[in-house]
């Protein structure tokens, strides 16, 4: 600076700063700068920005306003100087100014102190000002350079670390366009690192991308960290470490303030998200790096068993998630209409930014679908002339968002969409699964835990220290599991997550309702079950849109059924009781059933007779208990769902299915105490139910395979475990017979210990699920009973009841009694009145004598079955002596029904052959011929079809529809009994 003032002297020009001096001085200070002196020249030039800025601000109270007007514009000009000067301090760093060699290889660096601290930020407007004089050229490798140094600090910073700053910083960057752009225009934006080949398969790729790290801020712990390489400090360890010591309150407030800091880190993510989205330069390639997150993930994170050494971690999409449904907020008002219109199924098939193509549909096959494709395909080559020729005259859509590569342009609304609904199928939805892979998991650690540490009791010498070894490598496993378990709890149960979330889902519900029935646009309320054909463009959507719907639902309901409070779900109980009962929709009857498994949560049903409901949302509630549509399809679309879970080739649906028709069971016993609900259940049994689409009502047929499908259950399960009881008795005798057991080896001992243990777990689950089977024909024989009657139905169910009475009255019911029958389910004294009372409500129904006729004939009547029934039910007061004497009428009228049985046996022994029903060879009542050309009794058809429709013959498909009267036949038969009987 001494040169400079000699200079000016020799000029005589005054020692002031003007707007023609301070150029000068500037260029001298950094030329000459002062030895040892503590600043780098850039930070040298950000406090002068600084104190011009602040100088500014000092003027405005002069009172001369034409001299505060010209020191104004002589500052502003020094405002410029400055920033033109750091710009080339940064992009000329080596040939203009000296600088400190640290200085130089910081270079674009020497800005984050200023940028994240709070206490040495960036003057307002210099960042502006610095980017305006930086060639367009030079831009984007310093911005790319500054967010990876950002980058850098982020990947080793945790939620409880210092990530506000860091987050501060990427949004004030790229709230300035310029940067904004420049960071999109690099290669960098989408993971490009020279020498590093980026594959599409590698989901974990993404963490590469300028915005990864930002987006991986972990509550949740990611399996590949390493202790080099865990953000610190750790969430887990600080806030969740030796739980099983710590006070619930701790966890509780450690899971609250993780969650207002998750909140916070949400915000910054979406206000960085939104930077880009709102400038038109911008918006393609924010949406480009959604879309490309998710296709590099969407192979990984879809599968059963995921390897996060290939998929981004938990927390990267549960962030983007958060992101995706803050974009969404706006337009999630399906009564608004803000979406309709606008979101177009042919993005599914069209869009070029993320795939559905793998996927499965909701009801279309492979084959199918690869034919639609390639007519949508051809379409639009055939419009694409015109559509590009009347886009280069009109341009783009206004607010429209073109796809990436050469795809159709979709409005931006109908972005944010599929691209939230594909986020949260691997986000949000595989969080939940990989929650519940944890909490499975946990138990079972915890029991090899305590058997290591009783193993350890009776051992010595090496054994010893192998079980303590042991011991504390599964001891430690079990710690991170708690830990991991906490964490997702806390990430999952966030309470705006949950309520975006359903809120999504409630506009996702509204619109495949709308697709599915077109008329709703109209006002037109939909049928049960929906018309067919259902429109194709339904029909290829993927089947995770319905599937993920049901899986935060049941989460929300089992964790957090608080988050429902308040909120709107009318669309989502509707779709799910439309959908649950419309096959043509959702071909996979087991998303049908997921969607019962939902309403069985948030019902929460208590079974018994004592039942008391746990505590629901008041708008489920409410829903359920008054809605017109719940009221008219909820039971019609339940039953039908029990049945069409049958005919399945889905692997273990054997098993699956009685779990699923328990759930349907208990809720079925739920709506039977609500008015509403039992009046439609007895208008549906009586073929009075609302019609079909198609106008039929169908409801009577539905009644009838639900009832059939009960017999089927109660009989095989209930059947299943009375036959097991007597296993388990002899077992447990020979537990209890020390001689005996004694002379087995330990090997044998073992394996019946298992075999006890495995044999009890079934019977239990057989009496659990036979019990609800058994109640629902108990409770709803008292006031609907005719389908139970029908030809084709009561010799079912007198074979059924028969069946069970055999065991409970018989000569071996004392076979059944075990030790503790209660921890298998075991109730006898209840279930005997039970079916007692199922005869008793049959019969009080019975004008023709039917069921008394069919329990005569059932090959499973013993004719001391009923006194053995009545003398239990004295002894034991399990039933009023009315009901126990007209179960004794009962019984007398069964017996004069099979003496009349056994002389029509007689009279009918010489029948013609072409007489016989060729199954049961009877003479038949009502016969009809089938496709195939053979000739069947009608309720014997019927009864089969009940449980396989295909023909008895020839395994061709067959309905009821399909069946013919013998006119002829039935005459010759008629004739003929007339002929014998005089």
């Amino acid at each position: 600076m001494c040169a400079m003032v000699q200079e000016l002297q020799t000029e005589e020009r005054p020692l002031l700063f003007g707007k023609d001096t301070i150029d000068r001085a500037i260029m001298a200070r950094l030329l000459d700068a002062p030895e040892q002196y503590p600043q780098w020249p850039l930070h040298y030039l950000i406090g002068c920005y600084g104190r011009a800025t602040a100088e500014i601000r000092q003027i405005s109270s002069l009172r001369d306003k034409d001299a505060a007007n010209r020191l104004q514009l002589d500052l502003q000009y020094c405002k410029e100087l400055i920033a033109s000067n750091a710009g080339l301090l940064l992009t000329m760093a080596d040939s203009l100014f000296p600088q400190p060699d640290q200085a130089v290889s910081q270079g674009p660096l020497q800005l984050l102190d200023g940028l994240t601290s709070s206490d040495s930020s960036l003057p307002s407007g210099f960042l502006e000002d610095l980017v305006s004089r930086i060639e367009p050229d030079d831009l984007p490798d310093l911005v790319v350079r500054l967010m990876t140094g950002i980058n850098q600090k982020l990947l080793k910073t945790s939620p409880l670390g210092e990530w506000n700053g860091l987050l501060q910083a990427i949004l004030r960057l790229t709230s300035i366009k310029p940067i904004a752009r420049a960071l999109t225009q690099s290669p960098a934006w989408l993971g490009a690192i020279p020498g590093l080949s980026l594959r599409p398969d590698e989901g974990r790729q993404v963490l590469l991308t300028l915005l990864g790290p930002a987006f991986a801020l972990a509550v949740l712990p990611d399996p590949q960290w390493t202790n080099m390489t865990r953000p610190e400090p750790s969430v887990g360890h600080q806030c969740f470490s030796d739980v099983q010591n710590r006070r619930q309150s701790d966890v509780t407030a450690s899971q609250h303030s993780l969650r207002l800091t998750m909140s916070s880190i949400v915000d910054s993510l979406h206000n960085i998200s939104m930077n880009f989205l709102r400038n038109q330069d911008t918006r393609e390639a924010m949406l480009k790096w959604i879309g490309i997150c998710l296709e590099w993930n969407s192979k990984e994170r879809s599968k059963m068993k995921m390897d996060y050494a290939h998929a981004a971690p938990d927390s990267f999409f549960i962030n983007l998630d958060a992101v995706l449904l803050k974009m969404c907020e706006p337009f999630l008002e399906p009564l608004s209409g803000k979406a309709w219109g606008k979101v177009d199924a042919g993005y599914v098939t069209n869009s070029t930014r993320i795939s559905f193509q793998e996927e499965t549909k909701l009801n279309m096959e492979a084959e199918e679908e690869k034919t639609y494709m390639q007519q949508r395909r051809a379409s639009q080559e055939g419009a694409s002339s015109s559509a590009s020729t009347s886009s280069e005259t009109a341009g783009s859509r206004p607010g429209s968002a073109g796809a990436a590569g050469n795809g159709p342009s979709y409005h931006f609304i109908c972005e944010c969409f599929f691209l939230t609904a594909k986020g949260l199928h691997l986000g949000l939805s595989k969080g939940i699964t990989e929650s519940a892979e944890v909490a499975r998991e946990l138990p079972h650690y915890i029991r090899g835990q305590q058997e290591i540490e009783a193993a350890i009791q009776g051992s010595s010498g090496m054994d010893l220290h192998m079980l303590r070894a042991q011991a504390t490598k599964v001891k430690a496993h079990v710690e991170l599991l708690h830990q991991r378990k906490l964490c997702f709890d806390t990430v999952l149960q966030e309470p705006s997550l949950l309520r975006n979330a359903i809120a999504f889902y409630r506009l996702l519900a509204t619109w495949l309702m709308r697709m599915a029935f077109p008329p709703l646009t109209q006002g037109q309320m939909p049928f049960v079950p929906l018309p067919e054909p259902t429109p194709v463009q339904f029909r290829c959507l993927p089947e995770y849109f319905v599937d993920d719907l049901c899986e935060v639902m049941l989460y929300v309901g089992q964790h957090s059924p608080k988050s429902l409070e308040g909120l709107q779900v009318e669309e989502i109980i509707t779709f799910m009781v439309v959908f649950m009962g419309s096959p043509a929709c959702l071909k996979n009857p087991f998303v049908r059933s997921r969607i019962s498994e939902v309403l069985f949560v948030l019902l929460q049903p208590q079974a018994g007779e004592n039942r008391r409901r746990a505590p629901v949302a008041a708008s489920v509630q409410n829903l359920i208990e008054g809605h017109p549509m719940v009221q008219q399809y909820l039971v019609r679309s339940l039953m039908k769902l029990y049945v069409d879970i049958e005919f399945t080739d889905r692997s273990n649906a054997f098993y699956e299915k009685f779990s699923t028709r328990a759930s349907i069971g208990q809720i079925l016993e739920d709506l039977w105490s609500m008015p509403a609900h039992r009046e439609s259940w007895k208008a549906l049994a009586a073929g009075r139910g609302p019609p079909d689409a198609r106008g039929a009502a169908d409801g009577q047929h539905v009644h009838l395979q639900f009832c059939n499908m009960i017999i089927n259950d109660s009989t095989y399960l209930l059947g299943e475990a009375l036959e097991k009881l007597p296993q388990i008795k002899d077992m447990e005798a020979l537990m209890d017979n020390k001689a005996a057991w004694d002379a087995l080896s330990r090997r044998e001992q073992q394996e019946k210990e298992t075999e006890l243990r495995h044999e009890s777990r079934m019977i239990q689950s057989y009496l659990s699920l036979a019990v609800i089977a058994v109640r629902t024909v108990e409770y709803s024989t008292t006031e609907v009973t005719s389908t139970w009657l029908l030809p084709e139905m009561v010799l079912r169910v007198a074979n059924m009841l028969n069946y069970f009475l055999q065991f409970l009255t018989g000569p071996n019911r004392r076979q059944l009694k075990v030790k503790n029958p209660e921890k298998f389910g075991w109730r006898p004294k209840q279930l005997l009145p039970q079916l007692a009372s199922i005869y008793l409500h049959l019969e009080r129904a019975d004008s023709k004598g039917a069921f008394a006729t069919a329990i005569a004939v059932s090959d499973r009547y013993r004719q001391d079955m009923f006194p053995e029934t009545c003398q239990v039910l004295r002894s034991l007061g399990l039933m009023a002596d009315m009901d126990i004497d007209e179960l004794e009428n009962l019984a007398q009228r069964v017996e004069i029904a099979e003496h009349q049985g056994a002389e029509e046996d007689v009279e009918m022994a010489d029948a013609p052959d072409d007489f016989l029903d060729p199954i049961t060879y009877t003479v038949m009542q009502d016969p009809v011929k089938l496709p195939s050309g053979a000739v069947m009794d009608r309720p014997n058809v019927l009864r089969m079809l009940l449980s396989d429709p295909r023909d008895p013959t020839t395994r061709a498909p067959l309905s009821e529809k399909d069946l013919v009267d013998d006119t002829e036949l039935k005459a010759k038969i008629d004739m003929w009994k007339q002929q014998r009987s005089t």
